[in-house]
C-alpha cells in the first residue's frame, strides 16, 4: 500500500479496502461451496439443514471473539498494547473452547437443539457430529482475526487476502477429497473442511504478521496508546455483546423455521440463503476496519461516507438483478445443487433480502465511526434493537400470513437490518456533530 495522503480520496480507500473487501468474499464463497458440496452427497436436504443448525450454533459460540479484529486494528499500536491483546485473545479461546466442548460431548446439546431450538429429531445427532469436529473453530478464529488486525493496522491489507486465499483453498480441498472418499455424512465433512480452512488460514497469518512483531510492535508505543486490561475490557465487552446478541438470533430463527410452515424445506434452504447474502454483503462487512483504521477528521468523515453510500447502492443492486432474472435459479439449481422444488421457494426471500448488501456498508461505515469515538456502546444498543425486531417480526410473521417460514425469516431480517442502521445513523450524526470539527482529531 501507498503512503496515506494528507487528504483521503476515494482512490485511495478503495485501494485501501479492495483487499479486506477479498477476504470477505472469499469467506463468502466458503459457504456456497460447502452447500454444493453436501446438496451433491446422500440425504442431501437432512444434512444441509444439520449443517444449518450446526453453522448457526458455531457462530454463536465463536462471537465473542469476532470482533478481535477491529479491537486490534484499533488498538495494537505497540509492544504493551500487542501484548495485552494477545493475552486476552488467549483467555477467550481457552474459554469458548471449553465451552464448545461441553456443549458438544453433554446432554446440553440434544437439550438446545431438540428442546429449545426445537428441530426436526433427525437433526439432532447429524449436527452434534459436525458441531464437535468443529472445536477448535473459536481458537483458530481468534487468532487469526488478531494477527489480521495488526496486519491492516500496519496497512498490510494485500497480506490479509494471502490468508483468506489460502483458508479457502483448505476447505474447498477438504470438501472435495471427503466427498469423493464418501467416508463421512455431508454436515460432518462441512465441519471438518471449515476447521482445516481457518486452522490453515491462522497459521499464514502468524507467519505474515512476524515482520511486524519484530520491529514495529517491538517498540514501545506513547504512553496515550497503552491500554489495561480494563480500558480492554471496557472498549471490548460491548463489542462482545453485540456479535453475541447479533448471533442469538441465528439459533432462534432456526427455532422460527423449525415451527412455520415447510420447516424441513425452509431449515435446508436457509443456509443457501445466507450463504447468498453474506457473499453480497461481504464487501459492506470489510469496510469496518477501513473506517476505524482511515478515520481521523471531517474530511476523511465524509469521504468515508461518500464511498460507503456508493459501494451500498451498487451492491444492493446487484443483488435485486440476480432475484429478478434467471441468474436466480442458475445460482440455486446449478450452483449450490438444490432441487427443483428448493429453486422455486428460493425466488421470494432472495427479493425480500436484496436490499441486505446496502444494510452491511451503512452499518460498518457507522460502527467504525463509534469505534474511533469509544462509543461502542451504541453499537451494541443498536444490535439489541435489530434482535428485537427481528423476532418481533418472526413472531408477528407467523401469526398473521400462511407463508412458508423462509419467506417470513427473510422478510424479518430485512427489517431488523433497516431498524439498525436507522439507530446508527442518529447516533453516527450526535456523535459526529459532537466530536469532529473542520481540522481536527476526532474524539
Amino acid at each position: 500500500m501507498p503512503s496515506r495522503p494528507a487528504l483521503l480520496t476515494q482512490r485511495y480507500i478503495l485501494r485501501f479496502w479492495l483487499p479486506l473487501a477479498f477476504m470477505w468474499l472469499m469467506m463468502a464463497v466458503e459457504q456456497p461451496v460447502l452447500a454444493g458440496v453436501i446438496a451433491r452427497m446422500a440425504n442431501a436436504k437432512q444434512q444441509l439443514a444439520a449443517f444449518g443448525v450446526t453453522f448457526a450454533l458455531a457462530l454463536l459460540t465463536e462471537s465473542p471473539i469476532i470482533l478481535l479484529l477491529a479491537a486490534s486494528t484499533a488498538l495494537a499500536k505497540g509492544r504493551q498494547s500487542y501484548g495485552q491483546l494477545l493475552r486476552f485473545t488467549t483467555l477467550l479461546s481457552l474459554g469458548l473452547t471449553a465451552l464448545h466442548l461441553t456443549l458438544a460431548l453433554t446432554p446440553a446439546y440434544s437439550m438446545i437443539v431438540g428442546v429449545v431450538i426445537d428441530a426436526p429429531p433427525e437433526l439432532v445427532e447429524p449436527s452434534r457430529q459436525a458441531f464437535l469436529v468443529m472445536f477448535p473453530w473459536s481458537a483458530a478464529v481468534a487468532y487469526r482475526r488478531l494477527w489480521q488486525g495488526v496486519l491492516i493496522r500496519f496497512g498490510k491489507t494485500d497480506q490479509v487476502g494471502i490468508t483468506t486465499i489460502v483458508r479457502l483453498a483448505a476447505t474447498t480441498l477438504t470438501a472435495l477429497g471427503g466427498m469423493l472418499w464418501g467416508g463421512l455424512p455431508g454436515a460432518t465433512l462441512a465441519g471438518v473442511s471449515l476447521i482445516a480452512g481457518v486452522t490453515a488460514g491462522a497459521i499464514v497469518a502468524r507467519i505474515l504478521v512476524h515482520p511486524l512483531l519484530q520491529r514495529e510492535l517491538r517498540q514501545p508505543e506513547a504512553a496515550s496508546d497503552r491500554i489495561s486490561l480494563i480500558f480492554l475490557l471496557q472498549f471490548y465487552v460491548p463489542l462482545a455483546l453485540t456479535n453475541m446478541i447479533s448471533f442469538v438470533g441465528q439459533p432462534l430463527l432456526t427455532l422460527a423455521l423449525s415451527r412455520a410452515l415447510l420447516p424441513l424445506e425452509s431449515l435446508a434452504l436457509w443456509p443457501v440463503l445466507m450463504s447468498l447474502a453474506f457473499l453480497f454483503r461481504s464487501g459492506g462487512f470489510a469496510y469496518q476496519e477501513v473506517v476505524v483504521a482511515l478515520f481521523e477528521d471531517a474530511h476523511g468523515h465524509a469521504a468515508l461516507r461518500r464511498f460507503a453510500l456508493l459501494f451500498a447502492a451498487l451492491s444492493s443492486a446487484a443483488l435485486f438483478l440476480l432475484a429478478v432474472t434467471p441468474l436466480n435459479a442458475l445460482w440455486y439449481g446449478r450452483v449450490a445443487g438444490l432441487p427443483p422444488d428448493l429453486v422455486a421457494l428460493a425466488r421470494v426471500p432472495t427479493l425480500l433480502i436484496s436490499l441486505a448488501p446496502a444494510t452491511a456498508f451503512l452499518v460498518s461505515w457507522q460502527r467504525g465511526v463509534l469505534m474511533q469515538m469509544r462509543r461502542t456502546q451504541m453499537i451494541t444498543l443498536a444490535v439489541a434493537i435489530n434482535l428485537a425486531v427481528l423476532l418481533a417480526g418472526m413472531w408477528l410473521g407467523m401469526r398473521l400470513f400462511a407463508l412458508p417460514g423462509i419467506t417470513l425469516a427473510a422478510g424479518a431480517l430485512m427489517l431488523s437490518f433497516a431498524a439498525e442502521t436507522l439507530f446508527l445513523l442518529t447516533q453516527t450524526r450526535i456523535a459526529a456533530h459532537s466530536s469532529i470539527q473542520p481540522g481536527s482529531a476526532a474524539a
